[in-house]
């Protein structure tokens, strides 16, 4: 497999599509087909336009897979809100590989994860089988926004399947203000689907999830709670407890979409806090009539014990992080990098002072070709099993036998 990377701000949607795959395909050998185009680009840019100027380039034949986000990350590129675009193109030699593609995810979000799943045990999957899983996470369809979750899509995907590959994935949306994502499938542009890249066959995609949280409270109970709505945590408003909580941090309860963060310990309860054991999830927003939580996803249910948890305000354990995966593959060749990083960390939303996507860059500097996008919510397994997350960043190490 040979991959090549490529990113544009041109004002231009036609000319931006031309200029990120024209350098893109710079990036693979000579007279290496094109099997695959992987886009995300930004709302501002108009979908047909860049589709239109990508085919210009690469031609009818490859296959197209991709979607609008938030922005999007190279090698030497970085930016969001603005005219991102980010692609990579793929030749996959030996790889197998395939493209997998449900819709109508706004009428059922479980059943579209089941018919994915259906696809996927299908398949003639090894054990070091990947698969990335993108869906369209707003849903306007009835005029008003609702979240389309990942966790009725995972729950899908495992009934059907029994279990689960290696899985990583990302809820797409058009900027942070909750634009629907147009998707990209070959020549279709779609929404309300969910789609996933698998491969299979020698490749082998290592993951590691970059939280930056850690327990800042001792264990609370969810007393009550309804979708993902959070009415009480012992027996008491939500509300009320959290601002308890939080102390004299001087921040109210309008101020807690995108800031009270929620985690839930899937390892030991009481040994010394680890990271990698916890799913944490953030508050869209606050209910100050009902005095309840509104969450980005319906797992936190009655009965699930959580901790308030605290953002590191550096990013010292990113690297170290990237440099353990390229180490576990020594024995093999890496190839490609994959980030998938919350739009929620990027500095101009999180008010931290420096880009944890620079980290990243700075940590594969020279190693492989790196795509990365902004997403709404972000899928990583969690102690074998995948699962979406909140104000994390997902990197994937994809490598061959040596």
């Amino acid at each position: 497999m040979r991959v090549g990377v490529g990113y544009s701000e041109h004002g231009d949607s036609r000319m931006a599509g031309i200029e990120a795959v024209s350098t893109a395909l710079s990036g693979l050998p000579p007279a290496s087909s094109c099997d695959l185009v992987m886009i995300f680009s930004t709302a501002q840019h108009d979908p047909a336009a860049l589709h239109a100027g990508i085919r210009s380039v690469v031609g009818p034949s490859p296959r197209l897979i991709g979607g609008w986000s938030v922005g999007a990350i190279t090698n030497n590129c970085l930016g969001y809100g603005g005219l991102q675009v980010g692609i990579a193109v793929f030749h996959f030699e030996t790889v197998q590989w395939a493209i997998l593609a449900e819709g109508d995810l706004a009428r059922d979000q479980e059943a579209a994860g089941h018919r994915l799943g259906e696809s996927l045990r299908a398949l003639p999957l090894d054990d070091d089988a990947a698969v990335i899983m993108l869906y369209d996470s707003v849903d306007r369809t009835s005029g008003r926004m609702k979240l389309n979750m990942a966790t009725p899509i995972l729950n899908g995907v495992h009934t059907a399947m029994d279990g689960f590959p290696h899985l990583v994935g990302a809820g797409l949306c058009g900027d942070m203000t909750g634009r629907p994502t147009w998707q990209w499938i070959d020549d279709d542009l779609r929404q309300q689907s969910v789609f996933a890249l698998v491969l299979w066959g020698g490749i082998r995609m290592d993951s590691v999830i970059m939280h930056g949280c850690m327990p800042a409270t001792g264990y609370r109970t969810i007393t009550k709670a309804d979708g993902a709505v959070i009415h009480e945590i012992d027996h008491r408003p939500a509300l009320e407890v959290i601002a308890e909580l939080l102390g004299d941090s001087g921040v109210s309860p309008k101020e807690y979409g995108f800031f009270v963060t929620l985690g839930r310990n899937m390892g030991e309860k009481w040994d010394e806090p680890d990271e990698t054991a916890y799913v944490n999830r953030m508050c869209l927003k606050a209910n100050e009539e009902t005095g309840s939580l509104i969450m980005f996803e319906p797992d936190l249910v009655q009965g699930c014990e959580v901790q308030l948890m605290h953002r590191s305000v550096t990013f010292d354990y990113i690297a170290p992080k990237i440099d353990a995966l390229f180490e576990a593959a020594a024995a093999r060749r890496p190839l490609f990098a994959l980030y998938i990083n919350c739009a929620g960390r990027a500095a101009a939303y999180s008010g931290l002072d420096g880009e944890d996507g620079a980290v990243v860059q700075d940590a594969v500097a020279g190693r492989v070709p790196l795509l990365g996008f902004y997403s709404g919510v972000e899928i990583a397994p969690v102690r074998g099993r995948p699962q979406p997350l909140d104000w994390t960043g997902v990197f994937c190490l994809f490598s061959l036998p040596a």
